[in-house]
């Protein structure tokens, strides 16, 4: 059976998207019912998550208009004088004005998706880096932390303002006319005009942009998790919950593949265009999904309690003088995040699981 790569785009988007809402929804469980906190971290997660769900419904559009074209049908034959193929050269001709609506309705879903993208994928890095900013302990790594975030937003609004004005006079972007024009091999005297750059130009330098910032977040937080006075295995545990960013990288890199294959011309982008749509579904819910893990860790250390409040033995916790928690020597911010459960002599001991508001100065 036949597939559409536009449909198994929209399939791919929907059972990825759901799983994210699924994730984030359990993430905002864990904050405001067990820990009794939200905050802009999980704000910014779900912002990301409803433009990847814009994304989505573009992805629909994009599948719905295509449908009707083939990629065959933009490119008329250059005839040999001695041949005489003029029904195929006249059918191609009769098939341009059928699908220009179609063909318009493929540019604009296109034209918003640059910045729906763009946009999603920078409410996702900025959710993790408030919530690194929430556990900086040091100075430079709070410097670190905001550099990053302004790195971010700067190169992706100025991404998002490129996108929306590619050509001088905005309605070009979805000239018809224009884009047929690129398929012909005989250049048309006729064809319009118009003052527009090459949206590939845009598109692969933000995927390379993407691509770099993924890679210094990931990288961000390792040393401090490995400096941590805590036991090698909750270390190396840590590490590894953090690491599962590397899905969002990886998909990152196979997608910056297919778009050096979509950007090779304009015939390779209508070929390639589904793969690139699906490759940036994956990569954007990678992250989400990545991002919001850490957040469900008390989920599990709850039930790993009450199954051992179930059996009836009697934990105890025994911490050596040099695993204490020091004081954090630097006067500007204290911990936001407390990233192990440590008993407490409280009255519900199961609330100090987990992930807990501290306080904070600026």
């Amino acid at each position: 059976m036949y597939l559409r790569p536009g449909f198994v785009v929209v399939i791919v988007g929907c059972i990825l998207t759901g799983l994210s809402t699924l994730v984030v929804a359990l993430r905002y469980y864990c904050r405001y019912f067990l820990l009794g906190t939200v905050t802009t971290t999980d704000h910014l997660m779900l912002v990301a998550l409803v433009l990847t769900w814009g994304n989505l419904v573009v992805n629909y559009y994009q599948d719905e208009t295509s449908s009707h074209t083939r990629p065959s049908y933009y490119r008329i034959p250059v005839l040999h004088p001695e041949c005489a193929f003029i029904v195929t050269l006249t059918e191609r001709q009769e098939k341009r004005p059928l699908m220009k609506e179609y063909t318009k309705g493929i540019m604009i879903t296109w034209w918003m998706y640059r910045m729906s993208y763009v946009a999603a994928l920078c409410f996702v890095k900025l959710s993790i880096l408030f919530f690194f900013k929430t556990i900086a302990t040091h100075r430079t790594w709070r410097h670190v932390v905001n550099g990053t975030i302004i790195f971010v937003i700067l190169y992706t609004v100025g991404a998002v303002i490129a996108a929306a004005f590619q050509c001088r006079y905005l309605p070009d972007a979805w000239n018809t006319d224009a884009y047929f024009a690129q398929f012909d091999k005989i250049p048309n005297p006729d064809a319009p005009k118009t003052q527009c750059y090459d949206p590939t130009i845009l598109f692969v330098s933000t995927a390379a942009l993407n691509l770099f910032s993924d890679v210094v977040i990931l990288l961000i937080p390792i040393p401090t998790l490995l400096s941590l006075s805590v036991p090698l295995r909750q270390r190396v545990a840590l590490v590894a919950i953090f690491s599962v960013g590397m899905l969002a990288i990886a998909a990152s890199s196979v997608r910056m593949h297919v778009m050096t294959l979509w950007a090779a011309s304009p015939w390779n982008s209508a070929i390639y265009g589904a793969n690139l749509l699906l490759w940036g579904q994956v990569e954007t819910n990678s992250g989400i999904i990545s991002a919001s893990v850490p957040f469900l860790r008390i989920l599990f250390k709850r039930k790993e309690r009450a199954e051992r409040i179930a059996s009836g033995r009697q934990v105890v916790e025994i911490v050596s003088p040099g695993m204490a928690r020091k004081p954090d020597p630097d006067p500007f911010e204290l911990d936001t995040v407390m990233l192990f459960p440590r008993n407490a002599n409280t009255k519900d001991e199961e609330e100090q699981i987990g992930w807990a508001p501290r306080i904070s100065r600026p």
